[in-house]
């Protein structure tokens, strides 16, 4: 309420406000034949297609400007007496763009005109340092563009780079991208001039993913007038330091105008999959999407509408290789249990049933035992082909009104919904089932408003006031959640499973071990995550103040925003039950599983979090000479912290080296779940020298500071292992909404022990955090730095432009940045090194545990658990910290050559070479090493190659329109075009890790790194045998001597424990080559309509693409390596596959199923579409 009240103080009585701008600027300076300038004179720009009329006069020293101008086609007429009237006609606005627009009045009478071609005026940017490039109707209208998915566009940018294989929040999916080194989360996406974010991730609110990478609503390539992805911007634009993606959507004119469309693809056209088994039925794949649009005149100019619609209805039948019983081998496990004077339980049966059994799926050469699913080398290799069908429905549109009160008056209303439904199966990781039955379907809802009103005061004063608000909701729930388990007789077991669920089968492994693992049965039943739900509402409240005073051109201004989140996550909410083996599950006898109980309970999940931000901020652009231009600023922004509307946030304080408290934050507690930060003031400076004066030539320098807002995610979605247990601030074991599950007895649960019989939280000073003893794994604990502190990035770059002509230009230039503050994570209670290496002990916890001790190898950690408490559990006792101690840095080299409309010819072709460095990419591990480092107690030795460091990235996009000719069958020969976009790219980093189910470093927080005992190897054409693991070895002195060895870390000497020296993002993925190619015929129906046929190729060599690594499984050999290798293991399982001698890392995805989005997203293997579309 406070800062509504600030905010509605400083708008009642400031002079001048401005926020971040989708209109674009006309400006000139007028002169007369001998350069002279000429003041007072009368400039009138017209948009050719509304009438919509601004008029001004040249200032004293002969400049013009006439800001806010709607994007469009626009004549400007200038007249003074004794003068020639000049017109110049076909100036194309665009979004934030500056046209200039030079006049040399001829000597004369006003009522003679002069007409003057736009195509005498520059290509280069004489005003400004903007760097970015804007995308065009006329110039994506007829590319090949997979999916329609404007975000695809962004990457044709140069300093634009971003991951076809992540499924993660660090660029490359949910929209995301790097901007000249800013992480995925830097960027700030606008619509019609306001804010198109979801709060929860910072990602785009429309064409963010639904399930994994599968975009949930679109915004219709149709609809969008001009694109314009910016960086080094003016304080003008806020809220992020990475690129604002600035979008425009059209308007109608005076004609009407519209069309109508439908593309059409399938696996018929489309190539195999590079990973698919070719013994295995062809994947299926459908995708439809269609649409119309329309636009006009409601009153000839004055009042105007757009309209578009686009639907998607898109099957695929998603690959999955999974490990399933045969008939055969279930009818000897029921034979087994007989003769043992056993008996079935037809819940049992009942479960296995649930397994396929198609003949055909099963993979030739691999046969299936109690152990899981091998082939004839002893290895794991799956045994079945699952097809799981999933589907993407959606549809979206839009409806736009403009109106004209009069010339100085216009208001201008859009309005955007989008509705989907999706189901897809998240076994594409590790989350997930692998079998048909268990997908997640998700359905979300996307909605967005803004309502723009400018008033001309006078010719050289222009207000704007704003309103945007958006909403993104979305649920992600099992796709059996209509199945009652009490069908099949499930709930009617003995008391040993406890309450039932009814919505849905639980988690049902068939795994010998607690920890499961590659080699096992498939998972039958629940998704671990699934149901969960948010809703993400922004408000947002803008005035723009623009000022022309003789040289100079002033912009003041601020903004309101507001994020408000609704959110439930009931992970583990349907439990999960544990079998050693297929008589097990036969006799309906389940295993006590260490980690999660037979069982698993979640509390009151559901959070209800706010932010409030406010910006204020003023800039010049100085007109010092015709030549040069001086533009700077300051801006200052103040991001509130997040508030959860019922205090169910909670905070680790340390109150010593040794102990510390879960604090409340609200009454009674913490005032905030980290301290306000007032300074982030950010200064801003850019010049543009016109070196010659013709407008050709032009040198661009500019240095700016910006910081980032928080994404709230951080509090809330923190769901990445080692944080499955503790997923954020607004999640930690205390108070009513705290998180619990059972032990491996379901029914000795109990509620929270830090609640009272009456529900209310107990706080005390010095609460241990782990409360009273009874807690379980759960007890772990994130929390963040009281003192952190808002990111920033400094951005700077020098360039020049050169025109060639007056169709090419060409611009070089050096582009840096440095980042500050950065978001990560430690685990503020990992033991030390020493610690590690004084405690230890031979072979694994079983003969070293301690009272006491709370680490896998009896090592204390600084935090120590209360006597009583976990004190001897396996791991599972972090405190992780988020603060703002990452760093970053960038430099690149950019060029640009662009052709403009050459004889039916255009081209932009950009390369980037670059070096991307930080010690951390993102503020959460939704990629393992993003945000926590190895060490905790060594953060620095992280630094190294981002998640997305691209040394060398390439785009060219061209288009050829072919010219008409005449005679015979010109109505069959004219019309041909062809457009094409070409990507050539480094590998991105990646970094082999051991997964979470073993300690080797004695850290306990997994995922520890090996040691490079050699030169590292690639086979580059090979992605099953990618990378020579020979090079590597356990960070440990491996114990020969021991009679079994296991592999794991018991394996290791006592005392020689350490966190392995491989270098985080150190190793190189595959490189990424695409070409993509449209071929289009126009035939003219009628005067006003027309036909296209088309057909688009995506990948048309049929390249594969592969993804890197997401999350790999890299665990030591067995014992019988040794024979091999004499005293160290030279082989590793690598996902599951046992590679023996010199064994090579796996890889297992092309890109388009590593982002989770087969077939449409970027990476996938050929495919072919064919489309009509009808305009007039």
């Amino acid at each position: 309420m406070r800062s509504t009240l600030v905010l509605v103080t400083v708008l009642a009585t400031a002079s001048a406000l401005f926020g971040q701008t989708f209109r674009g600027t006309v400006l000139g300076t007028v002169t007369d034949q001998s350069g002279a300038v000429i003041s007072g004179a009368k400039v009138s720009v017209k948009n050719a297609n509304t009438g919509l009329e601004r008029a001004t006069q040249t200032s004293a020293d002969g400049s013009y400007s006439v800001p806010e101008l709607p994007i469009g086609t626009y004549t400007v007429t200038v007249s003074q007496t004794g003068f020639q009237t000049s017109v110049t006609t076909a100036i194309a606005v665009e979004v934030a763009q500056e046209r200039r627009v030079d006049i040399a009045l001829k000597p004369g009478q006003v009522s003679e005109r002069v007409e003057v071609s736009s195509e005498t005026l520059p290509m280069v940017e004489t005003t400004s340092n903007t760097l970015g490039g804007v995308l065009t109707q006329e110039t994506v209208k007829d590319l090949a563009i997979n999916g329609r998915d404007y975000t695809k566009l962004i990457f044709l940018t140069p300093g634009v780079t971003g991951s076809p294989d992540q499924i993660t929040d660090s660029p490359g999916s949910f929209g995301e991208f790097s901007m000249n080194g800013a992480r995925g989360r830097s960027n700030n996406y606008l619509l019609d001039g306001t804010d198109m974010n979801d709060g929860y991730r910072n990602d785009p609110a429309i064409n963010q993913a639904g399930v994994f990478g599968t975009p949930s609503a679109i915004l219709p390539i149709d609809a969008i007038s001009d694109m314009n992805v910016l960086s080094n911007f003016m304080p003008e634009y806020g809220r992020n330091g990475g690129a604002i993606v600035n979008i425009v959507t059209k308007s109608g004119t005076n004609a009407l105008h519209g069309g109508f469309f439908e593309y059409f693809r399938n696996d018929a056209l489309d190539a195999r999959n590079y990973f698919d088994p070719t013994s295995a039925p062809k994947a299926l794949f459908h995708n439809n999407q269609f649409g119309g649009s329309l636009g006009g005149p409601i009153i000839k100019d004055r009042t105007f509408f757009y309209v578009d619609y686009e639907g998607q209805r898109e099957n695929v039948g998603v690959v999955s290789l999974a490990c399933v019983p045969t008939p055969a081998q279930i009818q000897q496990a029921t034979t087994s249990v007989l003769n043992a004077g056993g008996a079935v339980s037809p819940v049992g049966s009942a479960i296995l049933g649930f397994f396929p059994h198609n003949p055909g799926n099963y993979i030739p050469g691999t046969t299936s035992t109690d152990a899981g699913c091998f082939n004839a080398s002893g290895n794991f290799a799956p045994d079945y082909t699952a097809i799981a069908p999933s589907f993407n429905n959606l549809s979206s549109f839009i409806a736009k009104i403009d109106h004209s009160f009069n010339t100085n008056n216009n208001i201008s209303g859009r309005y955007f919904f989008g509705d989907s439904t999706q189901q897809f199966p998240l076994a594409l990781n590790a989350s997930g089932g692998q079998l048909p039955g268990f997908d997640t379907v998700t359905p979300t809802r996307v909605q967005l408003v803004s309502i723009s009103y400018v008033t001309v005061i006078s010719p050289t004063k222009v207000n704007e006031v704003r309103y945007g608000w958006n909403r993104f909701a979305e649920g992600f729930f099992p796709q059996d959640q209509s199945f009652n388990p009490s069908s099949i007789g499930f709930c009617n077991v003995p008391t040993t499973f406890g309450t039932c669920n009814s919505e849905g089968l639980p988690i049902v492994l068939l795994v010998p071990n607690a920890t499961g693992g590659a080699g096992f049965f498939s998972q039958i039943g629940a998704t671990s995550g699934d149901p969960r739900q948010r809703v993400d509402t922004n408000n947002q409240l803008i005035e723009n103040f623009s000022w022309k005073m003789n040289k100079h051109d002033f912009k003041f201004g601020a903004d309101y925003h507001r994020t408000s989140i609704e959110q439930s996550f009931d992970k583990y909410s349907r439990g999960r039950i544990r079998f050693d083996n297929l008589e097990s599950l036969l006799e309906m006898a389940p295993q006590s599983d260490s980690d999660f109980g037979l069982f698993n309970y979640s509390g009151y999940t559901r959070r209800h979090t706010s932010q409030n931000g406010i910006g204020f901020y003023a800039q010049d652009a100085f007109r010092i000479t015709q030549r040069l231009t001086l533009n700077y600023g300051l801006r200052w922004d103040y991001y509130a912290p997040v508030k959860e509307k019922n205090n169910l946030f909670s905070d680790f304080i340390p109150t010593s080296a040794t102990t510390g408290s879960l604090v409340r934050v609200g009454p009674g507690g913490l005032s905030n779940v980290y301290q306000p930060d007032y300074r982030n003031f950010s200064p801003r400076v850019a010049a543009a020298w016109d070196v010659l004066g013709t407008g050709k030539t032009v040198v661009r320098a500019g240095y700016g500071l910006f910081f980032d807002a928080f994404s709230q995610d951080m509090l809330l979605g923190h769901l990445p292992y080692p944080t499955f247990y503790a997923p954020g601030p607004a999640y930690n074991n205390i108070g009513p909404g705290s998180v619990m599950m059972a032990n491996s007895n379901p029914n000795a649960f109990t509620t929270n022990p830090d609640q009272t019989n009456g529900g209310e939280p107990v706080y005390t000073p010095n609460t241990p955090i782990y409360g009273t003893p009874g807690c379980t794994v759960e007890c772990d604990t994130f929390s963040f730095d009281q003192h952190i502190k808002t990111p920033y990035i400094e951005n700077y770059n020098l360039n020049i432009q050169q025109q060639f002509g007056r169709n090419v230009a060409l611009q070089v230039g050096y582009v840096g940045s440095q980042g500050h503050r950065l978001f990560r994570f430690f685990d503020i209670n990992q033991p030390s090194q020493a610690a590690i290496n004084a405690a230890d002990c031979p072979f694994g916890l079983a003969t070293c545990a301690t009272t006491g001790a709370i680490d896998d190898f009896g090592v204390p950690r600084p935090y120590a658990s209360p006597a009583g408490g976990i004190n001897t559990a396996a791991g599972s006792t972090y405190i992780f910290q988020e603060n703002s101690t990452g760093i970053s840095n960038y430099n690149s080299l950019q060029a640009s050559l662009r052709i403009n409309n050459y004889h039916g010819f255009m081209s932009i072709v950009n390369y980037v070479w670059s070096r991307s460095l930080d010690n951390s990419s993102d503020g959460e591990d939704f990629v393992v090493n993003a945000a926590q480092p190895q060490d905790s107690n060594n953060p620095q030795r992280e630094y190294g190659p981002s998640n997305f460091n691209v040394p060398n990235r390439f785009v060219w996009v061209a288009g050829y329109a072919l010219p008409k000719v005449s005679g015979d069958w010109s109505r069959l020969k004219n019309g041909w075009g062809v457009d094409s976009t070409t990507t050539l790219q480094s590998g991105q980093p990646f970094t082999l890790n051991y997964n979470f189910e073993d300690d080797y470093s004695g850290g306990g927080d997994g995922f520890d790194r090996p040691d490079v005992v050699g030169p590292i190897v690639y086979n580059k054409s090979n992605p099953a045998n990618y990378l020579q693991l020979s090079s590597f070895a356990m960070p440990c002195t491996v114990n020969v001597t021991q009679a079994t060895l296991s592999g794991f870390a018991g394996d290791c000497v006592p005392g020689t424990r350490h966190y392995g020296d491989l270098g985080r993002n150190s190793l190189v993925g595959p490189t990424y080559k695409q070409w993509d190619l449209a071929i289009y015929k126009n035939t003219p129906i009628t005067e006003r309509l027309s036909l296209q046929l088309r057909a688009d190729f995506f990948n048309i060599l049929n390249h594969p693409n592969f993804a890197n690594p997401v999350l790999p499984a890299f665990i030591a050999d067995p014992a019988s390596n040794i024979q091999t290798c004499g005293t160290s293991f030279c082989g590793f399982h690598v996902n599951g596959n046992r590679e023996v001698g010199n064994g090579g890392y796996q890889i297992a995805a092309t890109g388009d199923v590593g982002v989770g989005n087969p077939f449409l997203g970027g990476g996938a293997p050929r495919g072919i579409q064919v489309a009509a579309k009808f305009t007039f």
